[in-house]
């Protein structure tokens, strides 16, 4: 279906037949609003062990590590998804920081702190994420925000990695149950 049929079938059967000519002025930026609604998953989100955050590992450029130097991946390839609705179960607002290419909170007016300095700057996907819900063998628990740096941190083990606004990560908020390969 090309996009004028598809936009005068919408608008036929949402608000009446308004006509060619109001249909193109009224969805002159339609692939825009198609695009900006799309959804998938991003693949090569990955856990960094040196501070324990979720960082985006599919540049040659790792990023800037609190723990110094860049990140380092271990673990499983996550598959984060992006651009669907949120629920009860999902939330949305988590961004890629393009200064440090760690996953963040961004839901918040301040951005928290960001180990390359200042803070967050979110770029590229939203991403909704499960929370508070079954582990699966491709999902695994005990991803948690960081109320000090707003970044996504693994809280699985005892130590809570480096925070780069000091000391270890500390949670607050959901579970989140992030879905990845087999590993």
């Amino acid at each position: 279906m090309s996009h004028k049929v598809f936009r005068r079938q919408l608008l036929k059967t949402s608000c009446g037949f308004i006509g060619a000519a109001a249909t193109t002025a009224l969805f002159s930026n339609f692939t825009d609003v198609v695009l900006a609604q799309s959804s998938g998953k991003q693949k090569d989100w990955r856990f960094c062990f040196k501070c324990n955050v979720m960082f985006f590992n599919g540049y040659s450029n790792k990023g800037v590590c609190a723990a110094g130097s860049y990140h380092e991946a271990a673990g499983y390839n996550f598959f984060l998804p992006y651009g669907f609705v949120e629920t009860g179960k999902d939330q949305g607002n988590w961004r890629f920081c393009y200064k440090c290419e760690t996953l963040f909170f961004d839901g918040f007016i301040t951005k928290g702190i960001c180990p390359a300095g200042g803070g967050h700057v979110a770029a590229g996907f939203n991403f909704v994420l499960p929370h508070d819900v079954e582990e699966t063998p491709t999902a695994q628990i005990n991803w948690r925000y960081c109320y000090k740096c707003q970044a996504m941190y693994y809280d699985g083990y005892v130590a809570k990695g480096i925070c780069p606004s000091g000391g270890g990560h500390e949670s607050a908020g959901y579970n989140f149950v992030l879905p990845h390969d087999l590993g």
